[in-house]
């Protein structure tokens, strides 16, 4: 949405009313002079968040509509965002992730050992995603492969210290990976008249969740165990 009001500002007028399309790959724009028009497709990087960097840009969009900018001192600002590393180490939020689902395993109704097995098993998982984030690997190997490593050490550790529930300890420790940003990113479009980008975000997180349910099903069928009676 912010994305249609700032982009006519920058172009002077230029653009008309609706110009632009923001799809999950890429941004489609066309500017307007006369009777003569021209449209650009920018092409965007692969999924992902950055919450840091999604703060600063929604603070310059907001800089921008209420005092302007020019074309060029946005892009280098931009450029600057982009190149800015990450604001929390791995050695903070591989921890801080392990709590978080060891935690949701307590709202489900877990143990301490459940929750020792969800905490454990995403702390590994997310070592294992910032990895494979920096090797670019395809977000739906990477979600069935972080899936599967936080399933199978909440799984095996609950089978070692005989949990009474380990599939709470299952449902916890893969918290990490759930779509939460595409599932509400596609709400929004839906509710803004934008299907094409609510359909691509819906269906990017359908693909993402079944992906998970693969990395979970590969646990069960390798440890045996039953998670529906």
């Amino acid at each position: 949405m912010r994305i249609r009001h700032i982009l006519p500002q920058l172009a002077m007028g230029n653009l008309p009313e609706d110009p632009q399309h923001a799809a999950l790959t890429g941004i489609v724009a066309t500017a307007v002079s006369g009777h003569e028009q021209r449209t650009r497709v920018g092409r965007a990087g692969p999924p992902g968040v950055d919450m840091a960097k999604i703060a600063a840009i929604n603070h310059l969009s907001r800089h921008i509509s209420l005092m302007g900018g020019t074309l060029p001192a946005v892009a280098r600002q931009l450029a600057t965002i982009q190149a800015a590393p990450r604001q929390q180490p791995a050695w903070m939020t591989i921890p801080a992730v392990g709590l978080a689902c060891a935690a949701f395993s307590q709202i489900l109704g877990g143990g301490g050992i459940e929750f020792l097995g969800a905490g454990l098993g995403a702390a590994l998982a997310q070592a294992v995603r910032l990895r494979l984030l920096r090797l670019r690997v395809n977000a739906f190997a990477l979600t069935v492969v972080c899936s599967f490593v936080a399933s199978l050490v909440a799984a095996l550790l609950c089978l070692a210290l005989d949990a009474p529930e380990p599939e709470r300890a299952l449902a916890a420790s893969v918290l990490l990976m759930i779509p939460g940003v595409p599932l509400v990113t596609s709400v929004i479009d839906f509710s803004s008249n934008d299907l094409v980008s609510g359909v691509t975000r819906g269906m990017l997180a359908f693909l993402l969740a079944l992906s998970i349910g693969i990395g979970i099903v590969m646990t069960l069928w390798l440890t045996g165990l039953r998670i529906i009676p």
